[in-house]
């Protein structure tokens, strides 16, 4: 069936078929009238023609235009209807493994054989499923790009927050992270990617993972610690060191998380890169699971939960010696000179122990003070990084489904990809 033919009868084709033997069918049905007033939009992408002659579709051949359409625009624009499927990157990359036939269906269900995208769409012979493979990268590129100014936005507050830590006199380490903060957002930036930003975003996040397990150690050093005494100074200074310590650790580890999400939507700007995203996008689900950031709370109980557990017992003994120095002082008789100085002793001990209870009980006031204080001060700080949610949208993106167009016309495939409300 020749081009010409096919493009004339197109007002009768329903239905393009691509087959691929990994991954079944995907359809592309006409879209009809009754669904053109529906609010999505699209944006056009746009490949030359020698990158689809060859199968290489580099970073500066696929372009996305800036405006997006909604169905009924670009329904205007296909003089020879308009086909839709909803697919994912991870699905639709499979259909360019160069072993991909098509086919049409007309309107009365009937397949077309030997109908493909070439004759359909295309004066020359090219793999029909490279044009809709990159259109559904240029989507994950768009999708990254959405939630890149997310990532963004919690640059600042990343960095306010560093900032304030610096005031500790860590400069070494917290300036590591600064300088890890100040590279990542600039690579996050970068219009173009290169394997060199690929190296360089590993380094970072390994900088920030250094620094995460360095303070990780110096709390469980601190967990170790016994409270010798009861001073309400010291404590609170030691209290003090524990939530910076914290602190910096859960920053640290939260800058190795946004080092994972930027090289995963680096990775979106790169091509055949669907596979290396999906191994990244678990990776990363695993290690958001097991991070610091997502246990913190739990974690910061277990840390202070030794020192409770010191301080409750230390409270407990000076109880019992209270109690007992109070019997004592109540079975002493006064009337005798030796019982008298028995008496004042043990009034003495009396005070001594009552004075001993009150700071016990003071001491674990000022542990729940501070604990209250660190997972509070965490619970602000996630309440407006909003990371928890960025991550879990992002591991869904390689599988998440979304609408890809496609209009066949004469001298080229034209393709558009659904994008977030803008």
């Amino acid at each position: 069936m020749s081009e010409d033919k096919i493009l004339n009868n197109l007002n009768e084709i329903d239905e393009i078929v691509l087959s691929n033997p990994i991954c079944g069918d995907l359809s592309l049905q006409k879209v009809t009238d009754d669904k053109l007033e529906a609010p999505k939009k699209y944006k056009e992408v746009f490949i030359s023609d020698l990158s689809l002659m060859t199968g290489n579709v580099s970073q500066t051949a696929l372009q996305v235009a800036n405006q997006g359409l909604t169905l009924a625009q670009i329904a205007k624009e296909a003089p020879h209807g308009l086909f839709a499927a909803t697919t994912n990157p991870s699905n639709l990359s499979k259909f360019a493994n160069g072993t991909t036939s098509t086919m049409v269906r007309d309107a009365s269900g009937h397949l077309v054989e030997h109908a493909g995208f070439a004759e359909v769409g295309l004066s020359v012979a090219v793999n029909p499923a490279i044009i809709l493979s990159a259109g559904m990268q240029a989507m994950s590129a768009i999708s990254g790009t959405y939630y890149l100014h997310k990532i963004n936005a919690r640059f600042n507050d990343l960095n306010t927050k560093l900032e304030e830590l610096s005031n500790m006199h860590h400069d070494n380490n917290i300036g590591r992270l600064v300088a890890a903060r100040k590279g990542l957002y600039e690579i996050a930036n970068k219009e173009f990617i290169d394997i060199v930003d690929l190296s360089t975003i590993r380094n970072y996040k390994m900088t920030a993972d250094d620094v995460s397990q360095e303070y990780m150690y110096r709390l469980s050093r601190r967990e170790g610690e016994s409270n010798s005494k009861i001073d309400k100074v010291i404590e609170e200074q030691k209290l003090k060191d524990i939530n910076f310590t914290i602190e910096v650790a859960f920053e640290a580890n939260k800058l190795s998380l946004y080092a994972q999400l930027i090289e995963i939507r680096a990775r979106m700007k790169l091509i055949d890169q669907t596979e290396i995203i999906e191994e990244q996008t678990r990776q990363l689900k695993y290690n958001y699971s097991n991070s610091l950031y997502f246990n913190c709370y739990s974690r910061v109980e277990d840390i202070y939960s030794v020192r409770q557990q010191q301080s409750s017992e230390k409270l407990i003994e000076k109880k019992k010696k209270l109690k007992k120095s109070v019997n004592e002082l109540k079975e002493s008789n006064i009337f005798t000179k030796y019982e008298g100085l028995k008496f004042a002793y043990n009034g003495c001990r009396v005070f001594k122990y009552k004075h001993e209870v009150d700071r016990a009980n003071e001491i674990i006031m000022l542990e729940d003070e501070h604990l209250n204080r660190v997972k509070n001060d965490i619970k602000q700080n996630k309440d407006s990084d909003k990371i928890d949610s960025i991550i879990n949208d992002f591991v869904e993106l390689p599988y998440k489904e979304k609408e890809i167009l496609y209009i066949p016309m004469k001298k080229k495939q034209r393709i558009f990809v659904q994008i977030e409300d803008e």
